[in-house]
């Protein structure tokens, strides 16, 4: 506690009020006023530890004085004076901020304690408002760290999905580009749909890794020249989930992952690995998914030629509204985004 602390004893009649100064002059330094507006003009000019007012005023009474104190100083304790007929607006005065309050008539002990108490609680109040700006200044200081060390996050990961995206390259002759290639049309599609740019974030970072679970499908099977068994064919449908598996431990893939896991799902409900149907399947697995479709048909692969682009234009509307959602089939063909594709 401060050495001295000061006191403003404010009320009305002389004798109550000299009574107050007089019991705590001899510890506190003490000032008196004789109405609110009187009050107002000290507490203006200074600081004071504890106010102890009366409750019946005639200029400003004291539940309207006790809010004007606690709006200019928040950590000043006021003790409220009243006498027994208005001891319910006391305790209504407590709800609005004052400490305690004293009954008319008190005595020397009863205001003695008070005050301490009042001075007591100042002073943890005000060591509390210290630590709670230290806490403040250190997590300012923790929030640029946590920002540089989230920058270097992203940077090893852009550089980790390179590594994973060079290694399905290696595993997979025909997937060589093909991530790169379906990430640059589905961000195309995207843009066309208007989509935000965290969505269009989410969707290029989901189309650079929605074939890695294809790390997990043995080589033999990935670069078959033939049809498929059913067998195999099994196999290759584990890598949506596999692939999910792979980047759910990476917080800041967390949204990503949706949208590898049902890539390969179908608008009617007739894909793998959950059998999602419509809007069941998240926007960007949707165009994910045709944005994969248009690149394979387009490119060469171990068991079938590359298509034209009037082919694959008719393959999207024989699959609109079975494999791919009809709306991004529309998008695709009224805006011809084929021939960008091919030309970009």
């Amino acid at each position: 506690m401060e050495d001295n602390p000061k006191i403003l004893i404010v009320d009305d009649e002389l004798g109550p009020r000299e009574a107050l100064r007089m019991i705590l002059k001899d510890d506190y330094q003490v000032v008196t006023a004789a109405n609110g507006n009187e009050a107002l003009a000290y507490l203006y000019d200074t600081e004071f530890d504890v106010v102890v007012l009366d409750i019946r005023m005639p200029d400003i009474n004291g539940i309207e004085l006790l809010g004007k104190v606690k709006e200019m100083a928040p950590e000043t304790e006021v003790v409220m004076i009243t006498a027994y007929a208005s001891v319910d607006t006391a305790t209504n005065a407590l709800r609005l901020g004052a400490l305690d309050y004293l009954i008319k008539p008190f005595n020397a002990s009863s205001v003695l304690d008070v005050v301490e108490k009042g001075l007591e609680r100042r002073s943890s109040s005000i060591d509390i408002f210290s630590k709670l700006e230290e806490l403040r200044l250190l997590n300012r200081t923790l929030d640029g760290k946590v920002k540089q060390a989230s920058r270097n996050i992203r940077t090893h990961y852009e550089e980790t999905v390179c590594s994973l995206v060079a290694a399905i390259d290696a595993k997979d002759s025909y997937t060589k580009g093909h991530q790169e290639r379906v990430s640059e049309f589905a961000v195309l599609l995207g843009k066309e749909l208007k989509a935000t740019p965290e969505e269009l974030r989410l969707i290029e970072q989901a189309s650079l890794l929605h074939d890695i679970g294809k790390i997990g499908v043995p080589e033999q099977i990935l670069c078959k020249k033939g049809p498929l068994s059913e067998e195999e064919f099994e196999v290759v449908r584990q890598h949506p989930l596999i692939g999910a598996k792979i980047i759910s431990p990476v917080q800041f893939l967390k949204k990503v992952v949706p949208l590898v896991l049902h890539h390969h799902e179908c608008f009617d409900g007739g894909g793998y690995p959950h059998g999602l149907k419509g809007e069941q399947i998240p926007k960007g697995a949707r165009i994910l998914s045709v944005a994969d479709a248009v690149d394979a048909m387009l490119s060469q692969r171990p068991y079938a030629p590359g298509r034209s682009i009037p082919e694959v234009k008719v393959q999207l509307k024989q699959g609109a509204g079975s494999q791919f959602d009809p709306l991004l089939v529309e998008v695709i063909l009224e805006k011809d985004l084929l021939a960008v594709r091919v030309t970009s």
